[in-house]
């Protein structure tokens, strides 16, 4: 059912043998002040700089999430423009990729925290999450109120030392953002919040929420902030100033024509995962996000790759195949778990095709484009992510140079009795 000549998948998965995990950055430096556990490695993006031939080069990351292409980038000293539509991960891009701490500074400001702690435990701060502490109608909740009030004093404590000092929001934030889950009443499970065995007897007192919070500063924030101070005099790059929040298929229109050597990234898998609701807790503890409203315009923003969003009608790309798959989902409609499922997987496919033809006249005749992508399944079908981006890429006039094979995945309990494993991807186009 495919209406071009297909590019032979190359099996690369021995040589992205745990390059494709963001769960090898988890104890690297920077990237452990908030381990991201989505997404591709500092491996992956370093081996793909080096198969470059280009001696200078300008990169671009549409999907930041944790900022891994672009702080890889720069300290191998290039540029690299970054997109990130979450408020909360684009804060997470920042304190990485800054380059202007200074340990003496870092050490006064955690002394000025670690005092108005001791002598002050009130904040102003009012949360409208609903589950967010308890409340007569509620039979679980995420905070037990001495920890909700210890995080929320933190967060008061960071926010007036950073009016004298406010290069260090973001990292002091992202700190505090790094302990939110370990005193909640959840775990982050998947594409959900999951309650902890016996979370309404686990009473975590106010000491120990601040000393883990001033522990953590002191020890891996401040050696990676020495690290950080030693290595900013050797190159000038500074991608923290290529950094921007919000949606990227409007963003893309702020790159200067044909500027981009290269592309490196990751869309949102196909998945039904609203990453939104993935750091739900830090948007709201953090400010991010102070209203259901704020909640809904964020959701909007994002690519259609959930069905959080009721994304109403759609027009599908030009792809016989995402057709084909599509109808073969259609036939399972008494199966579906939302109504939106059709919409959802249409719009993605939109979504992308609209930011390859926008990414045409950003990239240099020549450019390379390193798509990391996830194939998925519905009701026993499987929508071949991989191929129908290569569809596309066709139809816009991109040559599609190689698809490799990352590594198999095993798919969820749920489907394992219809489809045993997906493929998960690397399309490399040519622009």
């Amino acid at each position: 059912m495919l209406s071009f000549n297909a590019t032979r998948i190359t099996d690369w998965s021995e040589d992205y043998l745990n390059f494709m995990s963001a769960h090898r950055n988890k104890k690297e430096a920077v990237n452990r002040w908030f381990p991201i556990l989505e997404g591709f490695s500092n491996s992956f993006v370093q081996s793909i700089i080096h198969e470059q031939k280009l001696g200078e080069l300008t990169c671009l990351d549409p999907f930041s999430g944790g900022g891994t292409t672009s702080l890889v980038a720069q300290d191998l000293g290039i540029k690299c423009h970054s997109f990130e539509v979450s408020p909360f991960m684009s804060q997470v891009c920042r304190a990485k990729l800054g380059k202007s701490y200074k340990s003496v500074e870092f050490i006064e400001i955690i002394d000025r925290i670690e005092t108005m702690l001791s002598k002050c435990q009130t904040h102003n701060y009012k949360i409208g999450l609903k589950t967010i502490s308890k409340k007569n109608n509620l039979k679980k909740w995420l905070y037990h109120k001495t920890a909700l009030d210890s995080l929320l004093c933190i967060r008061r404590a960071i926010d007036e030392v950073t009016e004298v000092f406010p290069q260090y929001k973001d990292i002091l934030y992202v700190t505090l953002g790094s302990i939110l889950l370990q005193f909640s009443n959840v775990n982050r499970d998947g594409k959900a919040l999951k309650y902890k065995e016996n979370w309404d007897k686990k009473i975590y007192r106010r000491k120990l929420i601040y000393s883990t919070f001033i522990e953590k500063c002191k020890t891996s924030v401040l050696d990676d902030i020495l690290n950080v101070e030693r290595k900013s005099y050797d190159n000038l790059v500074n991608n923290i100033e290529l950094l921007k929040t919000g949606d990227c298929r409007e963003l893309i229109d702020q790159i200067e024509n044909s500027s981009v050597d290269l592309v490196i990234t990751s869309p949102p898998y196909l998945n039904s995962r609203d990453y939104t609701d993935s750091h739900m807790i830090e948007l709201w503890i953090l400010g991010h996000v102070n209203s259901y409203e704020d909640v809904r315009f964020l959701r909007r923003q994002t690519m259609r790759s959930h069905v959080q969003v009721k994304w109403g009608q759609y027009v599908l790309p030009n792809s016989m195949l995402l057709e084909d798959r599509l109808n073969k989902v259609l036939l399972h409609k008494e199966r579906f778990w939302n109504s939106s499922i059709p919409s959802m997987i249409a719009g993605y496919f939109c979504d992308l095709e609209d930011l390859l033809l926008s990414l045409k006249s950003k990239c240099k005749s020549g450019a390379l484009l390193y798509i990391n992508v996830a194939n998925s399944s519905y009701f026993g079908v499987v929508i071949e992510t991989d191929r129908i981006i290569e569809e596309i890429a066709n139809n816009l006039n991109y040559k599609v140079l190689e698809i490799r094979l990352a590594r198999k995945i095993k798919t969820s309990s749920q489907q394992s009795s219809e489809v045993k494993w997906l493929r998960e991807t690397v399309i490399v186009l040519q622009a």
